[in-house]
């Protein structure tokens, strides 16, 4: 099958969907079975071995623009190439991005509905066009993959989407970037190049206030500390995005006292050693379509601790610390449990990494070719 695959949100993996949609071409360029074309942003198809080289998120001036430009172009001008191109169907990787009407069959991947579970993190426009447009946009779509039941249950919720509509298809890790190795080696690369060195916790993230939850991770790491008197560093590896002027007022007390390091983006083949060097990943998000970073951690060896709330619980599965993400009281609790209790580190490592197995971009895109299949009427029932 030909398959148009909208590549317009490339980031090159520095977000959650930008992982995704890297991961997923570059899988989907292994198979003989498919021959994918991405589109990068402005339309422009590209050939089989070539990335895209402009995206339509970005920041400054652009955050807005480029967006509204995009999507505009995804309703009015992306019909046109699909019927050019002789497309046998179109997957969109985000609901940001949904289409008008095609040639051809359409199916969507629809990661989270975070700017309905918290109204706070996005402006007044996304509130409308989350709540007053995506849902008609929405209609007109083939078949909805979800990463995960919590997503596919708001989407129920949130828009009366009909279950058969939706399939689950859990996003994977990948295994040769993420497993186990040698803690003391990341922890010499760590402080060679960024001056760090263990006992730390590190808790992965773009700095993104509130929905990240760092506030509140910051204030139960101070009565962690004050609790424990434990040699801990808290690291938080991201870069600053919306509301990051809270997280670095919060922090910098502590950041002065260097019981705190704000790392900034960091290259994603230096996440690993931030990892396997860790005492855990604490994972507070208030709000997850999936939870990449719980699964890349519990890949590469390292505990979790992480927020009982939506997708998180699931993928964890009972191999991660649970806690409350909004009592900060809890969440010093399971800080205290996790870097004291060396047997619990131990099982947490152990079940994590047999949880992690479970987690392969190839599953991903084989379940995902089979939600084409499906739609194209070449594979059995339409959904699940």
């Amino acid at each position: 099958m030909k398959v148009g695959y909208s590549a317009t949100i490339w980031d090159g993996g520095r977000s959650g969907v930008g992982t995704y949609i890297a991961e997923q071409i570059s899988a989907l360029r292994c198979r003989d079975d498919v021959e994918l074309r991405a589109i990068e942003f402005g339309g422009r198809v590209l050939a089989p071995s070539e990335l895209p080289k402009t995206s339509g998120t970005d920041a400054g001036t652009h955050r807005r623009l480029r967006p509204l430009r995009d999507v505009l172009w995804h309703r009015t001008r992306l019909a046109a190439l699909a019927a050019s191109e002789r497309f046998d169907l179109v997957h969109v990787p985000t609901i940001r991005r949904l289409p008008g009407r095609q040639p051809c069959p359409v199916v969507v991947t629809v990661h989270d509905l975070a700017p309905l579970r918290l109204p706070s993190k996005y402006g007044p426009a996304r509130q409308v066009y989350y709540r007053r447009v995506l849902p008609r946009w929405l209609q007109a779509v083939d078949a909805i993959v979800t990463p995960s039941r919590s997503t596919k249950d708001d989407l129920e919720h949130f828009y009366g989407v009909e279950p058969r509509r939706i399939t689950v298809v859990p996003n994977g890790v990948n295994h040769d970037l993420y497993h186990p190795d040698d803690p003391e080696r990341s922890a010499r690369v760590l402080q060679r190049q960024y001056g760090i060195r263990p006992p730390y916790l590190v808790y992965v993230s773009r700095l993104e206030h509130p929905a990240k939850n760092h506030v509140r991770l910051i204030e139960a790491f101070r009565r962690f500390k004050e609790q424990s008197g434990a040699p801990h560093q808290l690291v938080l590896v991201g870069e600053r995005w919306n509301g990051h002027e809270s997280i670095e007022r919060a922090a910098a007390p502590l950041v002065e006292t260097k019981e705190v390091v704000l790392t900034g983006h960091v290259p994603s083949a230096d996440v690993p050693h931030f990892l396997r060097a860790a005492d855990a990943l604490i994972f507070p998000s208030l709000y997850e379509g999936f939870g990449m970073p719980i699964v890349e951690a519990m890949a590469s060896g390292t505990p979790v601790a992480c927020s009982r709330a939506s997708s998180l619980t699931e993928v964890a599965d009972g191999c991660a610390l649970l806690f409350d993400p909004t009592r900060v009281e809890d969440m010093a609790d399971a800080l205290v449990r996790i870097t004291g209790d060396i047997p619990l580190r131990h099982t947490l490592r152990e079940e994590g990494t047999r949880r992690a197995r479970a987690f392969t971009w190839r599953r991903c895109v084989e379940e995902t070719i089979g939600v084409w299949r499906r739609v194209l009427g070449r594979d059995g029932p339409r959904g699940r």
